[in-house]
């Protein structure tokens, strides 16, 4: 196993020396030397940077990896997809907090509270989560890790950091960032900061008949999203956000152990969405996170708590408009880790531990008076919401020879819900428009059902998984693993209780136009996962080719069953049924040569997934179509560049429960330019270089625009990706 905390304590001052002309980085799948982790893959710090200039959002850095796709949101706020699962499927860690979103449509999901400029290292497991790195998840891990503190020689100081900022032309997005450190050989005093903006961006082509101009004065439910703006026909509503990050964190080193405190604040004035029905119009998070290594005779032990408040808004950006239909979110997360690391052999660790997360939400609507549909009571879509887990967890890692090594591990997590009694906007089923047009919305029958109902739940939840790595040669390796891991429904699974189209719609965090309504008896998902790593190579590894097939089969699979239907949109209630996932990830490198025109590389990534719904026949939802990305890369001098080119098949296996559309086959290239010299980095390129018109295949539906709140106002579109634009980077060090 690794051993963090020894390699946390030596300075790393090479770290943060001049900064030398490289290759453009490739990404590591899987490390296989002897004392690597099984079933792992990292994204590198250099690999980050390099992405940092094109995009705001860390998720489409991960897509870097084979094994992970993206299902676009708001501008920062994508979902991170490992081989067909995402969201809370996943178990997506920011400093060793695995945090949830808050949020009925999530809105705020872990990885959106990080810029790519922040981040240090990714590591992703693909598939299967060891037992000790964490539970409630059914399709694999990413960890993203903020800083490794930098300490100075003993008895000096050390002052260091850098700087940088983008532009990018669709949108007119613009970002800067900076970091301060200082150092003594002891205490280290850090500071990240980053700042992001960005308007809607713009489709190839046009790709709607209609435009959208509000019109406040009829208290209209038509907005464009944008105060007093009218949107072109080329333009995607929805896509602008603007956000600050800001981290202070302190490091004490001691002889044989680490003690980091960090606090962290992130404000996000808004943020947009082409895929949900509202915007964010704030979202304000403080988090604190402390953290105390230490080496013994017999191990290292690692403890670790964490608090997170989070005050997070919806409604319509256009405040003109009288219709609002303000929604507030509140939720506090407390989290505990305590595992310790014990060498039973020279051969042999055991990670032991316990964790333990408190999740408390509230999630109410405020009423507005100047709409009868929305008053005259606070409607609460979850009140007192509560999820609790307790864990405890062993993994066990052996290296039986020179040849294999296996990591067997066990996780029992109880996992404990509740909810308290909602109400609606109305104390009746029914409320009279202005027009005397009487509107059912079943709010007091079915708030009565719910406060009537025993909502406490508690899952006993137990995790195996086996791993195992065999080096067959120096060109060849293989990992392969078994897991049944378990993941809990979530509090709007299981706690939304309204059928009422317009509160309905208002529940969905998948994206796709549809309105969802929970169920308390939920079961918690069980999927039983094998996978596999065929790793062929050259003893220098200036070649390599990857292939990764896995199949799961999921049990209580949390999908959706139609309650009623509408024009292009449903009702869906959750529903458990069962799921099978399956498909293969395909990774390849190569030298090519030098020449006078430089050193010469490629790299390619093919990606397969289908996911069935074994009870319906029916697809499973955003399942991202056959994909492949080819990339060549230069180094010459100075100079490091990159032409990427991205193939998409048609998507036509769809998610008929939830109207899916079909989405065309599309090809993109990119180019990416980068000098570097000393302690400066400059970056240029230009995606989707011949301006390509396609949509995206995991984008969902369009609602961006639009009479949003009534179920059928909109027009059933899929959200277009962005056409042609130009990026301008730099990075300095000093």
């Amino acid at each position: 196993m690794k051993k963090k905390l020894l390699a946390s304590l030596i300075p790393s001052l090479m770290a943060t020396s001049a900064f030398a002309a490289q290759d453009l980085p490739a990404i590591t799948v899987v490390e296989s030397s002897e004392n690597s982790e099984i079933n792992l893959s990292n994204i590198s710090k250099e690999a980050i940077q390099s992405g940092t200039s094109s995009s705001s959002d860390l998720t489409g850095i991960l897509s870097e990896s084979p094994s992970v796709s993206v299902n676009q949101a708001g501008g920062i706020s994508g979902f991170p997809v490992i081989r067909g699962i995402a969201d809370n499927r996943l178990n997506v860690q920011l400093d060793g907090m695995q945090l949830v979103a808050s949020c009925p449509n999530h809105m705020n999901t872990p990885l959106s509270y990080v810029s790519p400029t922040q981040a240090e290292s990714i590591e992703i497991y693909p598939g299967i989560t060891p037992a000790s790195v964490g539970g409630d998840s059914i399709g694999g891990s990413i960890l993203v890790k903020t800083e490794d503190p930098v300490f100075a020689p003993a008895g000096e100081q050390i002052t260091q950091g850098e700087y940088g900022g983008y532009l990018r032309s669709n949108g007119q997005a613009k970002g800067a960032n900076l970091t301060v450190t200082t150092a003594s050989d002891k205490l280290n005093l850090t500071y990240k900061g980053s700042y992001a903006e960005s308007g809607n961006y713009d489709a190839a082509s046009d790709f709607k008949t209609f435009t959208t101009t509000t019109n406040p004065a009829a208290g209209t439910l038509f907005t464009s999203g944008t105060e007093g703006s009218t949107t072109d026909k080329d333009e995607v509503a929805g896509t602008a956000y603007k956000v600050m990050n800001h981290k202070f964190s302190a490091a004490y080193k001691g002889d044989d152990s680490l003690l980091t405190a960090s606090v962290t604040k992130q404000n996000t004035p808004y943020e947009q969405y082409p895929n949900q029905r509202m915007d964010m119009t704030a979202n304000d998070s403080t988090k604190l996170n402390v953290s105390f290594d230490k080496s013994l005779n017999w191990g290292e032990v690692h403890l670790q708590a964490y608090n997170e408040q989070v005050d997070h808004e919806m409604a319509f950006m256009d405040y003109k408009i009288q219709t609002q239909m303000p929604m507030v979110t509140e939720s506090t997360t407390n989290g505990f880790k305590l595992s310790a690391d014990l060498p039973l052999s020279a051969s042999s660790d055991l990670v032991v531990g316990t964790e333990i997360q408190q999740f408390a939400l509230d999630d109410y609507w405020d009423p507005n008076p100047a709409s009868a549909g929305m008053s005259p009571n606070t409607f609460w879509n979850i009140n007192d919401g509560t999820r609790d887990r307790y864990a405890l967890f062993a993994d066990w890692e052996k290296q039986l020879n020179s040849a294999w090594k296996t990591r067997l591990g066990a996780r029992f997590e109880q996992v404990l819900s509740d909810a308290g009694d909602v109400q609606g906007y109305h104390d009746s089923d029914t409320f009279t428009k202005p027009n005397n047009q009487v509107v059912t919305t079943n709010e007091l029958t079915e708030s009565e059902a719910f406060n009537a109902s025993d909502r406490s739940k508690t899952d006993n939840n137990l995790n195996l998984t086996a791993l195992a790595s065999y080096q067959h040669s120096d060109t060849f390796d293989l990992d392969f693993g078994l897991a049944r891991q378990v993941r809990s429904p979530n509090l709007y699974e299981r706690y939304t209780w309204s059928t009422w189209t317009m509160a309905a719609v208002m529940n969905n965090f998948v994206g796709d136009g549809n309105g969802y309504v929970g169920d308390i008896n939920l079961k918690p998902e069980v999927a039983y996962t094998v996978s596999a790593n065929l790793d062929w190579h050259a003893a220098d590894r200036s070649w390599s080719l990857q292939a990764m097939p896995y199949f799961s089969y999921v049990e209580d699979y949390i999908d959706a069953l139609a309650l009623t239907g509408f024009d292009g949109f449903n009702v869906l209630q959750y529903t458990n049924q069962t799921a099978r996932i399956y498909g293969i990830d395909i990774a390849a490198n190569t030298h090519l040569g030098k020449n006078a025109y430089g050193d010469w590389n490629a790299k390619a990534k093919v990606n397969y997934a289908r996911g069935e719904n074994l009870d319906t026949n029916d697809n499973l939802y955003n399942i991202m179509p056959l994909n492949a990305t080819v990339t060549l890369m230069q180094k010459i001098n100075r100079w490091s560049n990159a032409l990427e080119v991205v193939m998409v098949e048609a998507k036509d296996s769809v998610s008929d429960v939830r109207n899916e559309l079909d989405t065309a086959a599309y090809t993109l290239v990119n180019l990416k330019l980068s000098y570097a010299v000393k302690r400066f980095r400059f970056d240029i390129g230009v995606d989707n270089l011949f301006d390509k018109a396609y949509d995206l295949p995991t984008g969902g539906a369009y609602t961006g625009e639009g009479k949003t709140m009534s179920i059928s106002g909109v027009p059933l579109l899929a959200v277009p990706g962005a056409g042609r634009s130009l990026y301008l980077g730099f990075n300095a060090k000093f």
